[in-house]
């Protein structure tokens, strides 16, 4: 059965409770999306619909991003737990997973570690080394702690780059926020920046994605890795596997 809005489901990992998106699809090949670093299970919305005749779409909101639980650790390895936990309480034993950014990097470790569960693996706008200018502070005006309503926040991404429209940037911010109790609606990103912060880790955009790219790196070969016509070139070629989805763009 297709679903035009998901079912939502919490798991437990050592702890920690982790909330996916099933957008149904009984039968057909499992698919894991793990979305980047600023981002959530949401995120995913109108590519699950469009994968949904033909995949089980999972989204999955990582630690301390969207619905799941806050942590005291960011990182691949101990991302491989959170994923390796919910795959294995799905009981599947075969999947494809997409990866964007972060949750691109998160995948390539946890296949590298579990590849006889991963028949395919897309990993989007990142590779093993992250290039000078992604690792640069984003373009645009700095983002406030927290936001007065869904429009301001709207209004501050369209600035940043109009070109997908206001009406998508207020649907970002809809499934992006949450209403604190004093009224304030506050990214989801404040739970990684409050998780360095306690690390007595400065928290700037610049210094957290190299914080990120640093407790990240890893080495892997075949990967097919998609890239925005704005990322650097990777440094090295790399082969592309031949069980790998080949899928040009999801824009």
């Amino acid at each position: 059965m297709n679903l035009l809005s998901p079912l939502d489901r919490d798991f437990s990992v050592k702890g920690l409770r982790l909330h996916v998106l099933d957008w149904g699809g009984e039968g057909r090949t499992p698919l894991l999306l793990l979305h980047g670093f600023t981002g959530h299970a949401h995120a995913w919305d109108t590519l699950s619909i469009a994968l949904q005749p033909h995949f089980h779409v999972y989204a999955m909101d990582q630690r301390g991003h969207g619905d799941s639980d806050p942590a005291e650790v960011y990182s691949p390895i101990a991302s491989f737990d959170d994923i390796g936990g919910v795959i294995d309480q799905l009981g599947l034993s075969s999947l494809v997973v997409v990866g964007l950014s972060m949750g691109g990097r998160n995948a390539i470790y946890f296949t590298s570690k579990r590849p006889e569960v991963v028949q395919k693996l897309v990993i989007v706008d990142i590779g093993p080394e992250i290039s000078k200018r992604a690792a640069a502070a984003p373009a645009g005006p700095p983002e406030p702690a927290t936001w007065d309503s869904i429009e301001q926040a709207a209004q501050h991404l369209y600035r940043g780059n109009p070109y997908p429209g206001i009406h998508y940037y207020r649907w970002v911010a809809a499934s992006s926020l949450r209403q604190n109790a004093d009224g304030d609606r506050e990214i989801f990103r404040a739970t990684v920046v409050v998780a360095l912060a306690a690390e007595g880790v400065p928290t700037t955009s610049t210094q957290i994605q190299r914080i990120v790219a640093r407790r990240s790196s890893i080495s892997v070969s075949g990967l097919l890795a998609l890239r925005s016509a704005s990322e650097d070139p990777p440094a090295r070629r790399r082969t592309e596997a031949p069980t790998m989805l080949q899928c040009a763009s999801f824009y």
